[in-house]
């Protein structure tokens, strides 16, 4: 099997084409703590547009939810830590009863709401799941992202992701990602 990898720069998406967007790029387009890689932002706002304007699916689960909510939380706790000097501060007893936490919260439900207004919503199919697949990948790539791969072969999707643990190991989904080429892949 061999992987597809396509630059998002010059991938154009059809009406006909589904998509899943790994949580990474939830990330770039809806969290804007510190306005990271401004430029991959950029990318993959415009390939939001360009699928939105071709009508094409965006499918997204409660997995992908739960990742955005918790990198969110765990990058305000991050910065929090930073800017109020607190090193030491444990996240459940020293962050999340803060107001900050509570601003957050705020932020969190609107970008979750942005996130699902723009998709349709997918169950994650557990019951079709091959889990052995998943867990011989375990030593190239995380559980999600393996779980991830399975689910966007059953659905035939293809995976929005700006992480290149997806060409770790051979699989045939389409990849289409503004980290390209992935380490030197070739498509």
């Amino acid at each position: 099997m061999a992987n597809s990898i396509f630059d998002i720069k010059t991938y154009q998406p059809k009406s006909s084409d589904i998509f899943f967007f790994d949580n990474n790029v939830w990330m770039f387009l809806f969290c804007p703590l510190g306005n990271y890689k401004p430029q991959k932002q950029e990318l993959y706002s415009t390939f939001l547009k360009n699928i939105q304007t071709v009508n094409a699916t965006i499918f997204v689960n409660s997995l992908i939810l739960s990742e955005f909510a918790n990198a969110y939380f765990r990058l305000d706790y991050k910065l929090w830590k930073d800017q109020e000097k607190k090193y030491n501060a444990d996240y459940k007893n020293d962050y999340i009863p803060t107001e900050r936490y509570k601003r957050a919260a705020e932020n969190v439900k609107v970008s979750l709401s942005d996130i699902v207004s723009c998709c349709e919503k997918s169950t994650d199919n557990f019951t079709a799941i091959d889990l052995s697949r998943i867990y011989n990948s375990l030593p190239q790539i995380d559980f999600n992202d393996s779980y991830y791969i399975e689910l966007a072969n059953i659905g035939q999707w293809k995976i929005v992701t700006d992480d290149s643990d997806f060409q770790k190991f051979s699989h045939t989904i389409p990849i289409i990602t503004a980290q390209f080429p992935f380490s030197g892949l070739k498509p």
